[in-house]
């Protein structure tokens, strides 16, 4: 009877410990997504959209609301699941451009990146902790 009980431990403890070991799929990250956040937070005065396409290219389309201006970047990503669980926004820039976020979140539908070395707070939202939900 206890061996039953130790085996049956030990295997719920297994099931728990891989179920924390959630890993991404960059497969995932794939398509359209716009940056969104609760609306009764941070309200954001334009949108961003990216376009991964899988291959380690993103297009990037930014409206201003109040210029009423748009403008589109292209740029190039990569992804480091291995090691750190990041992408990382034109990784051959040595200037402000390159950024590197961990992926928090990344589903079929919702994405969250937390820009390395930083930690979430609210007043963060569209810097440092950025909210994507898929469009496309």
């Amino acid at each position: 009877m206890m061996k039953i009980l130790r085996t049956m431990i030990c295997t719920a403890l297994l099931v728990a410990g891989l179920y924390g070991c959630e890993k991404i799929d960059v497969n995932k990250l794939e398509g359209t997504w716009t940056e969104q956040y609760d609306p009764a937070v941070f309200a954001m005065d334009g949108s961003v959209e990216y376009t991964f396409d899988g291959n380690g290219h993103y297009h990037l389309h930014v409206y201003d609301a109040l210029s009423d201006k748009s403008h589109d970047y292209s740029g190039t990503y990569a992804i480091d699941l291995i090691d750190k669980g990041t992408v990382t926004i034109n990784p051959q820039m040595s200037d402000y451009s390159n950024v590197t976020y961990k992926l928090v979140k990344l589903t079929s539908r919702e994405m969250e990146w937390q820009k390395e070395g930083t930690t979430y707070s609210v007043g963060s939202w569209g810097s440092d902790y950025r909210h994507f939900v898929k469009c496309k």
